[in-house]
């Protein structure tokens, strides 16, 4: 956030805040009503045929109020429309979901961000790392000891089997530390997925990538966070979360398994590529309310992948980011927590994509970059979307958070993050100067 001149936007969202808690209506930014950038932009998605339905929720300080805006329906074929309550996966944007979570046992004193992880997760105490990844697995001691933040960061060394088949990746395959896949994902010679727990034990028998503290690398690090959050609770992963985001913000729909009396309210997953990465010219069916692998409770809860949930839910734990800990009036996380989680967590020296920094689970803009071109961004929005294309922000400068629900994979197939920004910021001017 800009300092000198510029409005002090945290204490104003506070007072806004409590007005709206106490029976007032929140101020309303330029865009609040309008969102017609975003609405044409996901009626183009539909018109062309790349998803069969969209879901866009909106929130401002204060009140849960949120502003919806949908097109189209749940499946291309024998779908019904899309409603606030239509159950989408999540894949990544879980994330963000299990990284508040831990930060929650931060606030409480139980973690801490600079704490070594195997003071919970003692397999992790002696790891080693790769000598040269793309040749095998031979390996040396770790130099560092891998940290809480590491976790929440992707800068811990771990590898994930979505973004190469290096020696490392194909024996994670091998053992099923695959969070968040399917076996329709499944290739011959993949193991079967183990629990949480099993998962961290295989995985902890493996050298890093990469030393920790050193690089940003997506991976399976949020998974290891639930897993940690799994130890040091001694509940199940889904039970941790439950008790401390999705109960107390009312996300009833939220989960990692659909169950049969939800089904009607799942959305149909397509893929726009063979299992071989080649483009297709049209969709293909992959997952849905007839044939879904969500049915039912799931053997590896995936913190970094797993879960579901409708637009209306996810607006909350956005509206609860973007109030800085406060939903409703109830209290949830504490204000400087949020604001921590949502501010740049990287190990000094270390960026992601080169400029940006990266927050509890999220990417965190380090720079103002509106005034660069049309899909700039303000300094200090957080946010993470999920390989079947969903999209969240909080922009505490402009006072705004946004959900995007549908579903088409791979999320690199369309260039949405760009077009959203590029909407977005027509529908939303930038805070006035004073």
């Amino acid at each position: 956030m800009r300092s000198g001149m510029m409005i002090d936007r945290r204490a104003m969202l506070g007072a806004v805040a409590a007005a709206a808690f106490a029976g007032a209506a929140p101020a309303l930014g330029r865009g609040r009503e309008r969102l017609g950038a975003v609405k044409g932009l996901i009626d183009s998605y539909v018109a062309a045929g790349r998803v069969p339905g969209a879901v866009v929720a909106v929130v401002r300080p204060g009140a849960f109020r949120p502003e919806y805006v949908m097109t189209g329906t749940t499946a291309f074929e024998g779908g019904t429309p899309v409603t606030p309550d239509t159950l989408w996966r999540l894949y990544s944007m879980t994330k963000p979901v299990t990284a508040m979570a831990v930060m929650q046992q931060v606030a409480l004193g139980r973690l801490a961000l600079d704490m070594p992880i195997s003071e919970v997760l003692p397999e992790f105490t002696r790891m080693q790392v790769l000598v040269d990844p793309a040749k095998g697995l031979e390996s040396r001691p770790a130099e560092n000891p891998i940290l809480l933040r590491h976790l929440l960061t992707h800068t811990a060394g771990f590898a994930y089997t979505i973004n190469g088949n290096g020696p490392l990746e194909r024996e994670y395959r091998r053992l099923g530390l695959q969070p968040g896949s399917s076996p329709a994902f499944l290739a011959p010679g993949d193991g079967p997925f183990p629990d949480l727990q099993g998962f961290l034990t295989a995985l902890a028998g493996l050298p890093l990538l990469s030393e920790p503290g050193t690089s940003w690398r997506y991976s399976v690090a949020l998974d290891v966070a639930g897993g940690l959050l799994e130890r040091l609770t001694g509940n199940r992963l889904d039970a941790v979360l439950e008790a401390q985001l999705l109960r107390p913000l009312g996300m009833a729909s939220s989960g990692f398994e659909v169950k049969p009396r939800q089904l009607s309210r799942l959305s149909s997953n397509y893929a726009w590529v063979e299992l071989t990465g080649k483009p297709l010219d049209k969709p293909v069916f992959i997952d849905g309310p007839k044939r879904t692998d969500w049915l039912g409770p799931q053997k590896l809860l995936a913190g970094g992948a797993g879960m579901l949930a409708s637009a209306s839910d996810y607006a909350r734990f956005a509206q609860m980011l973007l109030n800085e800990g406060l939903f409703q009036g109830r209290r949830i996380m504490p204000g400087g927590t949020v604001r921590l989680a949502m501010s740049n967590l990287m190990p000094a020296g270390v960026f992601y994509e080169g400029r940006n920094g990266f927050g509890a689970g999220g990417r965190v803009s380090l720079f103002d970059t509106l005034s660069a071109g049309p899909v700039g961004t303000p300094v200090g929005s957080y946010g993470w979307g999920g390989a079947a294309g969903t999209l969240f922000q909080v922009d505490p400068v402009r006072e705004m958070a946004v959900v995007v629900m549908l579903q088409y994979l791979p999320q690199q197939r369309f260039e949405l993050p760009k077009e959203l920004q590029g909407a977005l910021n027509r529908d939303f001017a930038a805070p006035e100067r004073i």
